[in-house]
């Protein structure tokens, strides 16, 4: 379902990043400069049903710089070169305020070349926002989403030290894709693959549609779910 421009973590060349299409509409969750670098080498109209492309969305679920470093540039890019509207969405009021002052103060984007808004005005693919635990300096302020795009059950972890706020939104069938953060290496704020491996593997064998995401070693993630249901995020 959803495909991704990288799947690194923070010190990774291309980090992670995630989009699907619906009809002319473009949807990012997160945009580090890496993927926006991506963006502008690529054709974006072929993305699209009719190759116009109508709005951009970019879905944010938190304000590290691996994530949303590369939105402000985006902004400036589409408004100037594409001219195409940008929709930025917030995962809540607090970030949203946050946002603003990134993009308007800081980076100092015209106001009128983007729309800043909370995800949960986007109700077309929005189901949930699931608020979670990362970093001491971002408490309260990290996310992830559960989505439904074409008619699939998708959750997206985002950064997060736990998967017990996403456990609720899992049906244990092929109709649901759950995209979760892993690391290879422990830390207080990601996801350690090996405590969890066990149950993501569960949760392959019975249909779920499992992929790892913003990997520390791909080389060594690939080495540790081989023999399981679990795939790496796929890249576009």
């Amino acid at each position: 379902m959803l495909q991704f421009f990288g799947r690194g973590s923070a010190f990774d060349l291309e980090q992670n990043s995630a989009f699907f299409t619906d009809g002319d509409d473009i949807v990012l969750i997160d945009c580090p400069m890496s993927s926006f670098h991506k963006l502008i080498r690529m054709n974006i109209e072929q993305l699209t049903e009719t190759r116009n492309v109508r709005i951009i969305f970019v879905f944010v679920t938190h304000t590290h710089g691996d994530h949303v470093s590369g939105i402000a540039t985006l902004i400036q890019y589409a408004y100037y070169v594409w001219h195409v509207p940008i929709v930025i969405a917030a995962p809540s009021s607090e970030v949203k305020d946050d946002l603003r002052f990134l993009f308007g103060r800081l980076e100092g984007c015209d106001m009128a070349a983007f729309h800043l808004t909370t995800a949960d005005m986007l109700k077309v693919w929005i189901k949930d926002i699931i608020p979670t635990t990362h970093v001491p300096g971002l408490a309260g302020r990290c996310f992830g989403y559960h989505l439904c795009v074409g008619n699939k059950n998708i959750i997206y972890t985002g950064d997060t030290n736990t998967l017990e706020p996403y456990k609720q939104y899992i049906t244990e069938d092929s109709n649901t894709y759950f995209y979760t953060e892993a690391s290879v290496s422990k830390s207080p704020v990601h996801i350690y693959l090996p405590d969890e491996i066990d149950y993501l593997s569960a949760l392959a064998d019975k249909g779920v549609n499992v992929f790892l995401m913003h990997l520390d070693n791909t080389q060594k993630a690939s080495e540790m779910i081989k023999g399981t249901g679990i795939r790496l995020a796929p890249l576009y």
